[in-house]
């Protein structure tokens, strides 16, 4: 054994026993201490060292610590160490780690040794950031040493330190190239602890293990795939792997059948939407070239249609010999998908993805693909020139009679068990009757239904259209690629001129591939069969000429004969069964769609425009209910200041009046006083019989009056407001024209006449009139005649001078206050009602007012929406456009691997 394993396991002491020696270790050093200690130059250090580790081992630390203290030749260092531990063993761990930390040494043994006690000591002491530290650097510095490493993982681990753990398994999976290491950190990538990491700081592992283990860098890399796929560093995880796996050198005798996957996983979340162009089209070059070179057999039909796909729609990133890879991949990939399925896929996602965005895809189109995939009928386009007599033929095979329609729609008939009628548009299938089909959409195609033994046995639509020589010609060209045939109706009379040839050269020109037969319709107008022949063999040579496979059939609609349906039946079926049906549908389908998202872009655009015109439009009703609200405040002030002036007129009579009589009521009182009166307490009954004739006065002359006059004020400003209620029906008559629907009405409260009714009813007879004190006063004037009258009213003599002077007093007093008094009292009421009706009328106004400011509230958030909808498409266009782009590629990588598909039927 080594010196440095004997100082580690402190067995040093084994030095001084001989073999088969009995005696106990210290008796034998004891023995040797006294030996040497007899020798002139004796030194004594060796076996003072070796005593210390005997008494360590049987626990007497301090008699170590004695021994180990008196150490100072080489084996010093070794000794502190030793003196480390042993007050490690008695608690005193902060005299341990002095120690250990005072400790000069060379030997790389004592250092780790020393560092893994410090290790123990801070797991101890539960100082997490020491040990830690102290873990990492006695890796960095020997991590060979036993132990070590298994060490820093355990510990790492317990305390859940995945950050330490991770950077301890990549730098081990690095520096050993050992597979354990690589397991243990695929293991932290499983479960989730290196998801925060760059996804560059395990470049070098995975270039490492490449080397090391392909099986296990695919399966790393898996791993660490997934991890990423629902953070934000996914894409930079893509980069960063396909920058590394493009400077792998990949031999073709590799299988990477988990790879495989997960790249065409990858791809297909890439361009499901949820990502821009300008986020993929940095990583989706590197990420196809990559897939491309790995794929195997399952995968290598996607991974080249998408190879193929992303280059005719983003020219740039993928060099020609990887295209020239990917097509040959292509045409030798076996496995296949399912040719209706893809497609109709696409479409319900296209749609799914409209209508997430507040868009739309075409009704009309959905309707032309639900019709594509019905593989039981047969679409025949019906044309022809105006004349011909297309319709007629039509009418006649049906034995039924068309609706009359304008001659620009196309029209569907088709077996039904009941007459149906509906118009088919880009906004949706509604039921129709014929008068309404003067008001459709012109792009929409009608679809009739009714009973038809021809199209019921025959499997056939009919889609009739206008006429090629008439301003709508153009409707025959848009559904060419949506028919399975074109049946070209000829007239008899002039069959084949140079105009419907032309116009034929460009139909077969657009559509090569479509099946195109000729009907000689009003052959009734021949006069004789020989010539009726003649003319078909005639013009079955002419049309021989341009069209070598098309075939014609003679027929008059005046003679359709049940033999007549049937040649007619046969010339169907012999001449426009489609081969290979639904391959010639999914052609005319992928047409649809991508007509579908042509008509997406367009209708963005619409959107956006139409947003602008809301906006104005908006702004406009914004404008014009803004003055309508200034127009109703002055309405309300106008009628506040014309009613309250008004009643305050009135009002003003009545208390005029009321100051100018009681003065003159009160002084004609005084013939209340006669000579046999009692003047003692005269005073008393004339301010009662005052008090009773002011209120006979109130209630004969004034309360009337004020009735009347204010039953004539209620209904004069009944009128007014009247008015005021017309004016505001024409505005709330304007504004619902202008919406084009009912949703202002600015109705006001007439309750609030009956209130007023109520309250003058009330005022005029229910008003209460408390007695005021008109002679009772303390003037000097009164109080000489009340004083008077009670020394002298006993006198018979002194009653003639009592009464002239009443009378005079009475006839010659003033009573301008008491009747100010009097007349405040009476009017309170009739005040505090002129006060409240600002408040009545501004109530009798409130509905209106409301209607407008909500109005005006709504109109302005739908604005501020408006403008920030707006302003999201016009700065972020791409969060439309680019999930269109995506389905575009989808389509295109559909239509690549139809090309796999037909080369193999070839083959």
């Amino acid at each position: 054994m080594k010196l440095e394993d004997q100082f580690v396991n402190k067995s040093y002491y084994e030095t001084f026993i001989k073999e088969g020696e009995e005696r106990h270790p210290l008796e034998v050093l004891g023995e040797a201490f006294v030996e040497e200690n007899a020798l002139e130059n004796s030194d004594l250090s060796y076996i003072r060292f070796a005593q210390g580790e005997v008494y360590f081992h049987y626990k007497d630390y301090e008699a170590a610590v004695f021994k180990w203290e008196s150490i100072h030749n080489d084996f010093e260092p070794w000794a502190q160490k030793n003196m480390g531990d042993a007050y490690f063993e008695l608690g005193l761990t902060g005299m341990a780690e002095e120690i250990y930390k005072t400790i000069q040494t060379d030997s790389m043994i004592l250092k780790t040794e020393v560092a893994l006690q410090l290790i123990s000591l801070y797991i101890e002491e539960q100082k997490h950031e020491q040990a830690v530290q102290t873990i990492k650097q006695t890796v960095a510095m020997n991590p060979d040493y036993p132990n070590v490493t298994k060490i820093a993982r355990a510990y790492f681990e317990k305390n859940e330190d995945w950050m330490n753990a991770v950077e301890l398994a990549v730098n081990e999976s690095v520096r050993t190239e050992s597979l354990f290491w690589f397991e243990v950190l695929k293991s932290y990538i499983e479960k989730g602890y290196t998801k925060t990491i760059s996804p560059d700081y395990f470049r070098e592992a995975l270039a490492v293990l490449y080397k090391v283990d392909q099986i296990h860098f695919e399966q790393m890399a898996a791993a660490l795939w997934r991890s990423y796929q629902t953070e934000s560093c996914y894409l930079e995880w893509l980069r960063e792997f396909n920058v590394l796996f493009a400077g792998l050198d990949i031999h073709s005798f590799e299988t990477w059948h988990e790879l495989s996957a997960i790249y065409q996983e990858t791809y297909l979340s890439l361009i499901g939407g949820n990502y821009l162009l300008k986020q993929l089209t940095p990583i989706m070059p590197g990420l196809l070239t990559n897939w491309l070179r790995i794929t195997d057999s399952g995968h290598a039909l996607l991974a080249s249609s998408a190879v193929l796909a992303w280059n005719d729609l983003f020219s740039a990133g993928i060099e020609p010999d990887q295209i020239a890879d990917a097509e040959t991949i292509l045409y030798r990939a076996e496995k296949t998908i399912d040719q209706l399925e893809y497609p109709l896929e696409l479409l319900d996602s296209i749609i799914k993805w409209a209508k997430l965005h507040g868009l739309s895809v075409s009704t009309r189109l959905k309707w032309m693909a639900r019709e594509l995939i019905d593989f039981d009928v047969q679409h025949i386009l019906v044309a022809g020139m105006n004349g011909s007599g297309k319709t007629a033929f039509i009418q006649s095979v049906l034995a039924d009679s068309l609706p009359e329609k304008p001659t620009q729609f196309v029209m569907a008939a088709r077996h039904g068990d009941h007459h149906e009628l509906a118009v088919i548009s880009d906004g949706g299938i509604s039921a129709i009757t014929e008068e309404d089909s003067q008001q459709l959409d012109p792009d929409a195609i009608l679809e009739w239904r009714g009973p038809s033994q021809f199209l019921k046995e025959n499997a056939l639509v009919f889609l009739d259209t206008p006429g090629l020589n008439g301003s709508q010609r153009s409707k025959v060209y848009e559904y060419l690629h949506f028919a399975d045939g074109l049946l070209f109706v000829l007239n008899a009379n002039d069959p084949l001129t140079v105009k419907e040839t032309d116009v034929l050269l460009k139909i077969k020109e657009q559509v090569p591939d479509l099946k195109i037969h000729f009907l000689m319709s009003k052959m009734d107008m021949i006069y004789s069969k020989q010539e009726a022949a003649d003319l078909v063999e005639e013009t079955a040579q002419k049309i021989k000429r341009d069209f070598p496979q098309a075939e014609l059939h003679p027929y008059s609609s005046h003679y359709a004969a049940r033999e007549a349906v049937n040649g007619l039946a046969q010339f169907f079926r012999k001449n426009f069964k489609v081969e290979n049906l639904e391959a010639h549908r999914i052609e005319k389908l992928v047409r649809c769609i991508r007509e579908s998202i042509t008509y997406l872009l367009k209708q963005r655009l619409q959107n956006e425009n139409e947003l602008v015109e809301s906006i104005h439009r908006h702004e406009d009703m914004l404008a014009k209910l803004n003055g309508a609200a200034n127009q109703l405040e002055d309405v309300i002030h106008e009628q506040i200041q014309l009613i309250r002036s008004s009643y305050h007129s009135m009002t003003k009579s009545i208390k005029e009046e009321l100051q100018a009589k009681i003065p003159d009521i009160l002084r004609k009182s005084s013939d209340y006083i006669k000579l046999n009166s009692d003047f003692r307490k005269i005073h008393l009954e004339l301010n009662e019989e005052m008090n009773n004739r002011i209120r006979s006065f109130l209630q004969t002359a004034i309360f009337p009056k004020y009735y009347e006059l204010v039953t004539k004020w209620i209904a004069d400003s009944e009128s007014e407001l009247q008015q005021s209620q017309a004016y505001l029906g024409e505005m709330a008559e304007g504004f619902n024209q202008l919406y084009g629907e009912n949703i202002i009405a600015l109705a006001c409260d007439f309750k609030i006449m009956d209130d007023w009714r109520r309250d003058a009813d009330r005022m005029a007879n229910g008003v209460h009139f408390d007695s005021v004190n008109i002679l009772l006063r303390h003037t000097p004037s009164q109080v000489l005649l009340k004083s008077a009258g009670k020394l002298l009213g006993a006198l018979s003599q002194n009653k003639a001078m009592l009464y002239n002077r009443y009378k005079k007093f009475i006839e010659s007093e003033d009573y301008q206050d008491i009747a100010g008094l009097i007349t405040n009292k009476v009017m309170l009421q009739f005040e505090l009602f002129e006060q409240g009706l600002e408040r009545d009328i501004r109530m009798f106004f409130k509905n209106p007012e409301t209607v407008l400011r909500d109005t005006i509230t709504e109109t302005e958030t739908v604005i501020d929406e408006s403008k920030e909808k707006l302003s999201n498409m016009k700065e972020n266009p791409e969060v439309y456009q680019d999930p269109l782009k995506l389905f575009e590629l989808k389509l295109r990588q559909f239509e690549w691997m139809q090309i796999n598909t037909k080369a193999r039927q070839k083959v």
